[in-house]
């Protein structure tokens, strides 16, 4: 130690001339804690209109289910956690459908329908019936079938007639087999139908020809009603040629010729006419003028 007590000051240079180090070592573990705390965090969003199935994603093991959450919103910053959005708007499907009729025709049409997912129902969904590709998975098929065999049991210009009753039957149906899930039938509809061209043609055909059937029908009727009008006619004559033959007797005659006479007399004043009978059996008598 020396005379003026300086035999400690490089040990305090020195700590001073440490400290900055030291500082700055630990605002560098600070960074490097605070990144590695992000690392694996996720802020999962869930647009309108869905519902969000959030569950784990672990590095080691299986993923277990969260919670639920319903759009618009997010999780905010978790760690390592994933989100399945489902759609729980309404939405129509349509199917395009060639299915043999009663009489083994093949009738091609569309068949659509109109679905939505019950409220709440996204845990339900996602485990049991598929998650987003619900309806391919669970529904399409049946949905198929059931118009399949509605139309099966008609025939094909039945099935245009009954469309409007086939979609109702076809909705009742699918209400009833998913009443206990979280899918919601809303509407069926049957359209865009097509019929193959030989059957149009076979049809046009047969209306053609029970037109003209028709056509004819209503001529020969005409014909026929003619040939009674003719007939009635010669009837009539023939029943009053019989009776003026069976009541004419000749002094029926002889009282219209004194009528007729009389008449002649009335307008006839000045003129002269000869009256002789015409026939010893009676009759018309003969008349004759005697002006001329």
């Amino acid at each position: 130690m020396n005379s003026n007590g300086s035999s400690h000051r490089p040990d305090i240079g020195r700590a001073a001339r440490s400290l900055p180090s030291a500082v700055a070592g630990v605002v560098v573990l600070l960074i490097a804690f605070a990144g590695l705390s992000r690392v694996g965090c996720v802020n999962r969003y869930t647009p309108p209109g869905h519902e969000g199935y959030i569950k784990s994603n672990p590095i080691f093991g299986s993923a277990e289910f969260k919670g639920i959450q319903h759009g618009p919103t997010s999780t905010g910053y978790v760690w390592r956690q994933e989100v399945v959005n489902i759609d729980m708007r309404p939405r129509t499907e349509s199917e395009d459908m060639e299915i043999l009729t009663a009489e083994r025709l093949q009738l091609s049409f569309r068949a659509h329908a109109r679905m939505k997912l019950r409220n709440g129902t996204v845990k339900d969904l996602v485990e049991r019936f598929g998650g987003a590709g619900w309806y391919k998975a669970n529904v399409q098929q049946q949905f198929r079938s059931v118009v399949r065999g509605k139309v099966q049991a008609l025939e094909a210009f039945e099935v245009k007639d009954k469309m409007d009753e086939i979609a109702a039957s076809v909705l009742a149906d699918m209400k009833e087999r998913y009443a206990e899930t979280p899918i919601e039938f809303l509407s069926i509809n049957i359209g865009n139908i097509t019929y193959p061209e030989e059957v149009v043609k076979a049809v046009v055909e047969k209306f053609t020809t029970n037109e003209v059937n028709e056509r004819k029908d209503i001529e020969l009727r005409i014909a026929q009603r003619q040939i009674d009008i003719g007939v009635a006619e010669a009837e009539g004559v023939a029943d009053a040629q019989r009776i003026i033959r069976t009541t004419l007797d000749p002094m029926f005659l002889q009282y219209e010729a004194i009528k007729a006479i009389e008449s002649m007399a009335e307008e006839s004043a000045n003129s002269t006419f000869l009256v002789a009978p015409y026939s010893e059996k009676g009759g018309a008598p003969l008349i004759m003028s005697l002006d001329k």
